[in-house]
């Protein structure tokens, strides 16, 4: 599908010019999910009327030139994690369809008049592979097999990230509270976090300004909108890397974008179980009924019975000591990238999965990309609220790396 296989900007540039209609854009959309996305089940439905409805009004907007961004008559998929109108989700499946409203998410996106086309579907909670972090997020596989321009999915422990490492895409974790938790599975309160998977660094960036912002309905809303402005943003200057990841395609993109580079310390040791209690107390209280339908569920569900009030808060309170640690050791450089290859895979070396676990703990921001274009597979993170510049090094990088020197 050629329009899959386009940026936002492109797919947007065809639309506006009338070279391609939403609707044909719909259809072979369709075309494509149904042909390869039930193939393997990774497809749980296809919105396809609701989503023609959708794209004859954005027609109709654009021959009377109204323009809304963007993400005007793009399709995307939904992680079965987050809520669609009309469709119950499965940790709350007595509710009346009429009474489920979409996650603040996909309400926003359909706002950008981008069109929700397919409904991605996700391991159950009772199963083993909905907590491994290997590849289990079925958003990176439809865009990395070029069926959607864009997906959104719920990264609760580096799942979505991983996914797109595995499939060779772009995904941006934002920094926890960027985007509204209304509508999304209680997976975690305070560690999950709806992310984009695309196809460049950029369309990653503007469906996360689309998606971000204030929500009442959500208690870790900061109210604040994520603005996607890389040509007011500075190219990143110095770099941390990690153990391993001075590779020499990397460490040659990195010179030629004019980034000096230092060592990384080692990251906290302590996150990666602070990760594992969080989870498990958090999940393991909101998701009791699901994880019960299952041998593996049950399972879980009793390693995280054994857990004390006192390990839950004590690890809040490390969880506060790591992000400190992150702020000290990213002083005077603006991002940390480490290694990737090994991440794609459940059992991850553990340099790598501890820097993971860093940020993911710490709330901040995480770029993944999964090789490709002239790089190898790597991870940006940074500050709180660094989006635009890790996007930007992400976008430098892409641009160093291809072999006439442009995108």
């Amino acid at each position: 599908m050629a329009q899959a296989q386009a940026s936002l900007l492109d797919l947007n540039g065809l639309l506006r010019s009338g070279s391609v209609k939403a609707r044909d854009v719909i259809r072979r959309a369709v075309q494509a999910l149904e042909a390869e996305g039930a193939r393997d089940g990774s497809v749980r439905q296809i919105l396809e009327r609701e989503a023609m409805s959708a794209a004859r009004g954005v027609e109709r907007e654009l021959s009377r030139g109204r323009t809304r961004g963007l993400l005007q008559g793009a399709p995307f998929g939904v992680s079965e994690l987050l809520q669609v109108s009309g469709r119950p989700p499965f940790w709350n499946a007595d509710v009346h369809p009429r009474q489920v409203e979409d996650a603040a998410a996909v309400s926003r996106l359909r706002g950008a008049k981008a069109i929700p086309l397919a409904v991605l579907s996700s391991p159950p909670p009772g199963a083993a592979e909905f907590w491994r972090s290997g590849g289990a997020d079925p958003c990176a596989a439809a865009v990395g097999r070029r069926l959607l321009p864009f997906a959104i999915g719920l990264d609760f422990n580096g799942n979505v990230l991983r996914s797109a490492l595995r499939h060779g895409c772009w995904a941006l974790r934002p920094t926890f509270g960027t985007v509204s938790g209304f509508g999304t599975a209680p997976v975690s309160w305070t560690l999950a976090a709806v992310t984009p998977v695309a196809g460049t660094p950029e369309d990653c960036g503007h469906v996360l300004a689309a998606m971000s912002g204030g929500d009442s309905r959500c208690f870790h809303s900061p109210g604040r909108t994520f603005r996607f402005v890389p040509q007011y943003t500075r190219l990143p200057r110095k770099l941390l890397v990690a153990e391993g990841a001075s590779v020499p395609a990397l460490s040659a993109a990195l010179a030629k974008a004019g980034i000096s580079i230092d060592a990384a310390p080692h990251s906290k040791e302590l996150s990666g179980d602070v990760l594992d209690i969080v989870l498990a107390a958090e999940a393991g209280e909101a998701m009791e009924d699901e994880m019960l339908s299952s041998a593996e569920g049950r399972e879980l569900l009793e390693q995280a019975r054994e857990l004390t009030a006192f390990d839950y808060l004590r690890a809040m309170r490390l969880r506060r000591e790591v992000q400190e640690w992150l702020n000290a050791a990213l002083d005077g450089s603006d991002a940390v990238i480490f290694p990737a290859v090994s991440l794609a895979e459940p059992e991850a070396d553990a340099a790598p999965q501890k820097w993971l676990a860093t940020a993911l703990i710490a709330g901040t921001p995480v770029v993944a990309f999964g090789g490709g274009q002239g790089l190898p597979a790597f991870c940006l993170t940074g500050r709180a609220g660094a989006e635009n510049s890790l996007l930007k090094l992400a976008a430098a990088l892409r641009e160093a790396a291809a072999p006439s020197g442009g995108s």
